[in-house]
């Protein structure tokens, strides 16, 4: 949820303190956590993707893989797409565990192998699926989209149309 953090301070055994300010919609379930502890994560809020840019991503995803001779499945395209714009990095597992850690990632592609210290690694090139974008995440993605359609004749929604996709006015 989307909040602020109001004060933060110090108590008598040293821990810090933080005060934080939430939509009051969300106060029965606050109050349900009193006296508890609980998991706490903190980080800079960003805008998620908008469901229009992702059903828009997944109409020109469809219409590129059916423009295909023989056509393509869509899922196919989807990770080609997040390949060539997509979010990701690099990692690198040891071999011997890479069953349990592939398991955390939906797509991912090898590049390599390696020795460390006796150990050998598996490196990977990670891809986050466009579910954990954010509207910027998304629009960089939906533009690679856009240029693919167009090379390939499909018509596509004009700049002004796809801002408004994104909450931009132009």
């Amino acid at each position: 949820m989307k909040g602020r953090i109001k004060d933060m301070g110090f108590g008598l055994q040293g821990d810090l303190t933080v005060t934080l300010s939430l939509p009051r919609l969300h106060a029965d379930d606050v109050k349900k956590l009193l006296d508890h502890d609980i998991s706490v994560e903190i980080k800079k809020w960003r805008e998620r993707r908008s469901l229009s840019q992702n059903a828009y991503a997944w109409v020109l995803i469809t219409k590129i893989a059916q423009s295909m001779t023989p056509p393509l499945n869509k899922e196919d395209v989807y990770v080609e797409m997040l390949k060539r714009y997509g979010q990701g990095g690099f990692i690198s597992v040891e071999k011997d565990k890479f069953c349990n850690v592939a398991r955390a990632f939906d797509y991912y592609v090898q590049r390599g192998e390696g020795t460390t210290n006796g150990k050998e690694f598996l490196h990977l090139m990670v891809y986050v699926g466009s579910s954990q974008y954010d509207t910027q995440e998304m629009s960089v993605f939906l533009s690679g989209i856009v240029e693919e359609a167009k090379e390939l004749g499909i018509e596509t929604m004009t700049p002004q149309e796809l801002a408004m996709l994104e909450g931009n006015h132009v």
